[in-house]
């Protein structure tokens, strides 16, 4: 038998083309096929690097080029780095001859690490699993229930790194199996639906073989709740208005309702097995509400479904807290201005509604509400309680420092966090920064110890039980409407949206907007974007839904709030301080947004050297 390099002979369709740079330096580099197929931990081994392929979006390395969120790609926030940073050179358009850009890119540097680009992280993880899929049936000398476990894991991770190649790119061809140096890989791309037919397939393959939980020492491998999750993700996916159009065409056809159909479906067969099996992962109450995104003492929450299990791994040090969204002053780090690189934007502010249900918006004229008992000079309180648990706003006391003084966000005009002469590009821009993975209590404020960060514990959550219900919301009425339960459904999409409101303590949708299909839709849109506030959902959501045009269309469509204090120092408002609002444009923040942009471009070598392999329109 022909001892072959592992990554050579498991090539699909890209290791043929734009993996050829890294063929003879990849991290299994030497490894022989006899050497990984000899037993069940050599092929565990193997397989477990994909995990190291996972995007970690919550780990400021895996984006690389200037340490941006994801969600600065979506009108979530603001980038204090503006010319350097992958966030602002996308948002600028600047999407071409960009390969080292780690969302886009087809670049291979790092390939098999958190700090590899996402489409070519994809495709080498593809090559691992088709390999073990299929080689692990044939080995004797492992027991079924050791098959079991590899194969459970590999066709999850054929599910979901081919997911996260259509959902950046469209259609693709099925990468199914292991391609040997003189295939011929020219293979036609199909559409969207199709693609995602076999997702389903893979997927479905995982549910009869995983675990419905794993020994506490193997956390982090995908379960059966996680193949769920992700196949009622996928089939929304599938259904949504971008995903209807064959590969030449960017139009907004609408849903495919019979993919809506099956969407709820799955949503449904989820959230029932979570109900009747694991019943740990529902969704978690208001009053440990908090602890779906950092735990103590524990890694991960039981909401959790899906994530990068990190282990508290660069969770715990100031260097990378800060990076995305903490003050720098919160840590041992020398410097006194403030380096939340992301800026919570106004726009998602707004998205918050009063503890009433009305909505509260900032306007160049200062707050209104329709809400009676909404106060514009304290704006912030009784507000939707998720509010207060993800955001800090300006103002707001935030810990406590060594000697029991408070910490305050210091982003009124003249406060520490928005001094341009101490720093410029480290501005907290929108005057907004995140609270969602860190609370008050993990900060022990004293820049002489750093081991606050080290007691509390925030994963990458990926899918998580809530997002289930606001999945099947969304596709139970794009379905049947607002209020339909059909036979075997106990649940409407009101109802639905209800329980993820009810159970933070925010009143049902007033019935009024549930009676309007037009206010309904953007109320089941608002909520997911208040729910899954940066947890790598809104650049998804706006691109499939077709809306990414008209957010965007407006110069300067990234806004913040201009906050004037009536007495306060640099550091503290003073007892008698009363705070002033006024709406801004986050100038620095550019956003350019074509109808090419709702898919990446493919790599243009790959295209090139393949006739059949359609570049996405307008590319």
């Amino acid at each position: 038998m022909k001892h072959y390099k592992l990554i050579l002979i498991s090539m699909c369709i890209f290791a043929l083309s734009a993996c050829e740079s890294y063929l003879d330096k990849a991290p299994d580099a030497g490894t022989t096929e006899a050497e990984v197929f000899n037993n069940f931990m050599s092929v565990r081994g193997y397989l477990d690097k994909c995990y190291q392929c996972v995007v970690d979006y919550s780990y400021w390395k895996s984006q690389q080029l200037g340490r941006a969120h994801i969600g600065q790609l979506s009108d979530e926030g603001a980038n204090s780095y503006t010319s350097t940073s992958m966030a602002n050179k996308l948002n600028k358009g600047e999407w071409l001859n960009e390969k080292s850009i780690a969302e886009v890119g087809w670049e291979d540097a790092g390939i098999g690490s958190k700090e590899g680009s996402a489409i070519p992280n994809a495709f080498f993880a593809l090559r691992i699993v088709n390999r073990v899929i299929e080689r692990v049936p044939r080995m004797d000398n492992l027991t079924t229930d050791q098959k079991n476990q590899l194969l459970g894991q590999a066709y999850f991770f054929r599910g979901w790194f081919y997911f996260e190649i259509i959902r950046r790119v469209g259609g693709m061809p099925l990468l199914d199996k292991v391609f040997a140096s003189d295939d011929n890989p020219n293979m036609t791309r199909l559409n969207y639906g199709e693609s995602s037919d076999w997702i389903i397939e893979q997927l479905d393959e995982a549910i009869k073989l995983l675990p419905d939980a794993w020994p506490s020492q193997e956390m982090g491998r995908p379960t059966k709740a996680a193949a769920y999750a992700l196949k009622s993700m996928a089939e929304l996916y599938a259904a949504s208005p971008l995903m209807n159009n064959p590969i030449d065409k960017v139009e907004n056809n609408g849903y495919n309702i019979e993919r809506a159909k099956k969407a709820a479906q799955y949503a449904k067969e989820c959230l029932d097995y979570i109900e009747n099996v694991v019943p740990k992962h529902k969704m978690m109450p208001k009053e440990s509400y908090k602890n779906i995104f950092y735990h103590f003492p524990n890694f991960v929450s039981d909401e959790s479904l899906w994530y990068v299990n990190s282990n508290g791994q660069n969770r715990n040090s100031p260097a990378d807290l800060p990076i995305h969204w903490q003050n720098i002053r919160t840590s041992k780090r020398p410097g006194n201005y403030g380096q939340a690189q992301v800026s919570v934007s106004q726009n998602m502010v707004d998205k918050f509604e009063t503890i009433n249900g009305y909505s509260a918006t900032l306007t160049e004229s200062g707050w209104i509400s329709d809400d009676p008992t909404f106060d514009p000079v304290k704006p912030y309180i009784n507000r939707d309680p998720r509010f207060d648990a993800f955001v800090i706003y300006p103002g707001e006391q935030y810990g406590t420092f060594a000697d029991g003084s408070p910490n305050y966000n210091c982003t009124w005009e003249g406060g520490i966090d928005v001094v341009p002469a101490v720093k410029p590009v480290e501005m907290v821009r929108t005057r907004y920064m995140v609270k969602k993975w860190q609370w008050p209590e993990s900060l022990k404020l004293d820049r002489s110890v750093n081991d606050g960060y080290a007691l509390y514990y925030y994963n990458c959550i990926h899918i998580r039980t809530t997002q289930v219900w606001l999945d099947y919301a969304e596709a139970m009425f794009e379905a049947y409407g607002a209020t339909a339960k059909p036979a075997g459904y106990t649940y409407s999409a009101e109802d639905a949206i209800n329980k993820v409101r009810n159970r933070v303590g925010m009143i049902d949708v007033r019935a009024e907007i549930v009676a309007d299909p037009v206010k309904f839709r953007e109320k089941i849109r608002n909520e997911r974007a208040v729910e899954l506030l940066f947890e790598n959902n809104r650049w998804w959501d706006i691109r499939r839904w077709m809306i990414a045009e008209d957010l965007f269309s407006k110069p300067n469509p990234i806004k913040g709030a201009l906050v004037t204090a009536s007495s306060a120092t640099p550091l503290a408002p003073n007892p008698d301080n009363v705070f002033t609002y006024k709406l801004i444009d986050i100038v620095e923040e550019v956003r350019v947004f074509e109808k090419k942009h709702y898919w990446y471009p493919l790599g243009f070598d790959e295209v090139n050297r393949y006739p059949n392999l359609k570049q996405n329109p307008g590319w």
